[in-house]
């Protein structure tokens, strides 16, 4: 481990042309010029007033492969962090967590309504933040890998769920009694190597966590299984799926993480598909984003986890480490080309962050609004079991 710390530094201080610019080169919403993340032009889109609308799925980006959704009166939160240590703290360092940032971050958003949390490995910038916002949202229920239920075990032991135990079936966060619920399917997947073809905290917590967290590593939230997830949001009578988002937090080779096909009701096209855009090209099998969008043909994606999360939250955004300008530009270009014959859902308010018809990246902190289109169509295979 110490070892890749030091590479992944190396990587960072002594190679700059690795790190690049931080900047998108053609930004439709922005034609003409560039966007540059670290001077962007404009603010974070503002939550919209009034609220989105019963039928409208309200999103707010977080920061790495932070989430807040809302649907209708339900709400969850997906891999939320802010605390960002520096590289050295993350390699050597004891965990702590900032609660200045934690609170800078949520900052607007219902935090004591949020229903469930959710993340798909257990890396320190995934669930790393837990024991802080657990304490903000108390009846959140946490579905996390087996690795994050046993060091989340002295936080919230009795209200967390491995997602080994319920993969493949479809879990209800929310069901009928008027509101518009809310489903997901937990998907197998895998975590793309960072530096040198290494995952940094590779393995599993194998037991229970007795102490704090600060008794512990950073490096010690190990990733355990990696997975994808299905969510679905729901007519109000549990019946019909309304919009569909494809959310990973890791990229992942060909044919892993790739969700089954579903028939009956339970087919839908995927309205939005929230891929990350980290390690994209150290995928160990076929090319990346172009083999998702292939099995997803989703009507819009949404870029995430393309911001460095070793930075103070005070400084400009800055790509993430190893992830230059030509990278970005191949994958939004790839993007465009992978589904250039989908019909487009982008956000329905503009957004400050660089957006096209079929992609947005969305500035930390930024607020968006998607409508649901259309009826389930398509049975292709087998319905998906559900508790």
């Amino acid at each position: 481990m110490l070892a890749l710390v030091a590479a992944a530094v190396a990587a960072i201080v002594l190679c700059p042309a690795c790190a690049g610019g931080h900047t998108v080169r053609l930004a439709p919403n922005h034609p003409g010029a560039p966007f540059d993340f670290e001077r962007p032009p404009c603010a974070p889109a503002a939550r919209p007033s009034p609220p989105a609308g019963p039928e409208e799925v309200e999103l707010r980006f977080l920061g790495a492969a932070g989430l807040y959704l809302r649907w209708g009166d339900d709400s969850i939160l997906l891999g939320p962090y802010f605390s960002n240590p520096g590289i050295a703290t993350a390699g050597f360092g004891s965990w702590r967590a900032d609660r200045a940032a934690i609170a800078r971050g949520l900052a607007g958003v219902p935090v004591a309504a949020v229903e469930a949390i959710l993340a798909g490995h257990a890396h320190y910038d995934h669930i790393g933040d837990l024991p802080v916002i657990l304490e903000m949202a108390p009846e959140a229920r946490v579905y996390v890998n087996r690795s994050g239920a046993h060091a989340l075990a002295p936080y919230a032991g009795a209200r967390t769920t491995a997602l080994e135990d319920r993969a493949g079936r479809w879990v209800w966060i929310a069901r009928g009694g008027g509101r518009r619920p809310i489903r997901f399917l937990a998907v197998p997947s895998e975590h793309a190597p960072q530096f040198d073809h290494h995952l940094w905290a590779a393995g599993s917590v194998e037991s229970d966590w007795r102490e704090p967290w600060t008794a512990h590593r950073f490096h010690q939230l190990r990733a355990g299984q990696t997975f994808a997830l299905v969510i679905d949001l729901m007519s109000s009578d549990g019946k019909e799926v309304r919009y569909r988002l494809y959310y990973q937090d890791s990229a992942s080779s060909r044919g892993v993480g790739e969700p089954p096909a579903f028939a009956g009701a339970d087919a839908h096209a995927y309205d939005l598909a929230v891929l990350c855009i980290a390690s994209y090209d150290m995928v160990k099998r076929g090319k990346q984003p172009e083999a998702i969008l292939q099995a997803l043909a989703p009507r819009h994606v949404l870029v995430t986890h393309y911001d460095d999360f070793f930075r103070r939250q005070d400084l400009p955004v800055r790509f993430v480490a190893l992830l230059t300008d030509e990278k970005v530009d191949r994958y939004l270009r790839a993007i465009d080309g992978s589904l250039a014959t989908v019909p487009a859902a982008p956000p329905v308010d503009p957004v400050c962050g660089p957006s096209g018809p079929h992609w947005t990246m969305p500035l930390p902190g930024e607020w968006m609004r998607f409508r649901p289109a259309g009826k389930p169509s398509g049975a292709t295979s087998r319905p998906v079991r559900s508790d």
